[in-house]
């Protein structure tokens, strides 16, 4: 059953239909109506009235469980919310600002969002008469993405970011005339909020395929006017690992990503696992899998500041990562990401080069306990995003097995960790043990002897609490010989 057949929410609807003498549903509802598509858990609707006031009184008191939100009462917007967590229904009311709906229609962004249906028909389950004053149905089925006039850009800069959004997300084009549009409005987006640029970037991201609308945007200059920061990596040639410039290799690498994550059967008994871990949310409605492409976008940022030439005419990226993380750090305040997506996409920034372990004949346990201890369950991420890394990168120093190779080693590290996660093993001895045994007290220097034994004992280099003794006087006795010789 889709989210509009469950009863309370036709109930709300038929409630809302009442409240007015016109309420029409228009907008992407009515395009993924046609498109056969879900329709998810937002809808819009069009009214002929007050459509603050009609909400307002349709939420009812307090405690019903449907929310109002009076998102712009100047131009007659608010927001009705039924339920919570996965179940919430958001539907957004607006009242009529033209003389005639279809003027109001033709006065939208998209031709494919310029449709609307009578709420009575959408009830009813009719699929029309529906009203298409700018030929979207038209355009539906050509597949492409128009705007509905030459000033749409100018009445919101954003719109220019949504196009590419609704080109990923539908896997349309956008129309000739209406990329012809986008290099004059640019500027105009330095006035636009982070935030509304930042949904609609992640929007963007969180489609399956969205590289074509990464490299579209690149030519119109898009990314440009978002992402300054990022123009340098342009042109900038690597060393003999890579076959691409340094800025033609990250869009290479969120392509792979897309690849690996449309392909997960090929992470075999891990395949679920990284299914769901791509589709968690950190914050709702932007899934990881848009932060890792966004880790990706900026996990080379900033080789353009540190490359070098070694005596031998080698090409060197020394430190690359340290200033990468700063430029994304930059960028994601500006988009306003909030502080679990900025940490999570600054961990994977600055830490996409630890994996190259997997390119070795065999890493060390404790080489895989100390990314598992760094990163926790957001290793997944880190070895996506080093996958993706590494199939972009094709030079003559690489042998091609290096990849199948490394893939291997990753997987296997993931099961490690995944094993470990499950067993929850107790530390061999604790921080009171440690006090108790060597006459120590808290602080920064006990600290660091507890992760060094968590280190060993998650690499099973030591297994019972006489071996965790042992290696905890062992770490003794090296410190006091540092200080001597001080």
């Amino acid at each position: 059953m889709e989210t509009w057949d469950e009863p309370e929410v036709r109930s709300l609807l038929a409630t809302l239909n009442r409240a007015a003498p016109r309420v029409y549903l228009v907008g992407g509802a009515v395009r993924d109506r046609f498109m056969g598509r879900d329709r998810g858990n937002e809808v819009d609707l069009l009214l002929d009235g007050d459509a603050v006031a009609v909400a307002e009184r349709v939420a009812g008191p307090v405690g019903r469980g449907v929310a109002f939100v009076p998102l712009d009462p100047a131009r007659g917007t608010a927001r009705l919310v039924l339920g919570r967590g996965s179940r919430t229904v958001t539907i957004d009311v607006t009242t009529l600002r033209r003389p005639t709906l279809e003027a109001d229609l033709a006065a939208r962004d998209f031709t494919i969002n310029a449709l609307a249906l009578a709420l009575d028909d959408f009830l009813a389950g009719r699929s029309g008469p529906v009203l298409d004053p700018t030929g979207g149905l038209r355009d539906i089925e050509a597949g492409v993405v128009r705007v509905c006039s030459a000033e749409s850009f100018v009445e919101d800069p954003l719109r220019i970011l949504r196009a590419f959004r609704f080109k990923a997300d539908l896997g349309f084009r956008i129309s000739d005339e209406t990329l012809e549009l986008i290099p004059a409005s640019l500027p105009a987006l330095a006035g636009v909020a982070g935030e509304r640029i930042r949904d609609e970037i992640i929007a963007m991201l969180a489609a399956e395929r969205s590289t074509d609308s990464l490299r579209e945007m690149d030519r119109c200059g898009l990314i440009d006017a978002l992402f300054p920061d990022l123009a340098p990596m342009r042109g900038l040639d690597q060393n003999p690992y890579h076959h691409l410039d340094a800025w033609s290799h990250t869009l290479e690498a969120v392509r792979q990503l897309e690849i690996l994550l449309t392909a997960a059967d090929r992470f075999g008994d891990l395949a679920q696992i990284v299914r769901s871990y791509a589709d968690e949310e950190p914050v709702a409605g932007r899934p990881k899998r848009a932060l890792l492409k966004l880790a990706l976008l900026f996990h080379d940022a900033g080789k353009p500041h540190t490359m070098s030439v070694d005596t031998a005419g080698k090409v060197r990226f020394f430190g690359h990562e340290k200033i990468s993380l700063e430029i994304f750090q930059n960028a994601g305040s500006r988009l306003k990401l909030a502080s679990r997506e900025l940490r999570l996409v600054g961990d994977l920034v600055a830490g996409h080069m630890r994996p190259m372990i997997f390119t070795l004949d065999r890493p060390t346990p404790r080489a895989v306990f100390r990314l598992h201890r760094k990163f926790g369950s957001d290793i997944t991420g880190l070895v996506l995003v080093f996958l993706a890394d590494l199939t972009a990168s094709r030079g003559p120093a690489r042998p091609p097995e290096t990849y199948d190779h490394a893939f291997r080693q990753a997987l296997s590290a993931l099961r490690v960790c995944f094993e470990r996660e499950r067993e929850s093993v107790p530390p061999l001895l604790t921080g009171r043990d440690l006090m108790k045994l060597f006459d120590l007290k808290p602080g920064r220097f006990l600290g660091g002897i507890l992760k060094r034994l968590a280190v060993l004992q998650g690499s099973g280099e030591i297994t019972t609490r006489e071996e965790a003794i042992s290696a905890a006087e062992a770490l003794l006795r090296k410190r006091r010989m540092e200080r001597m010789e001080e």
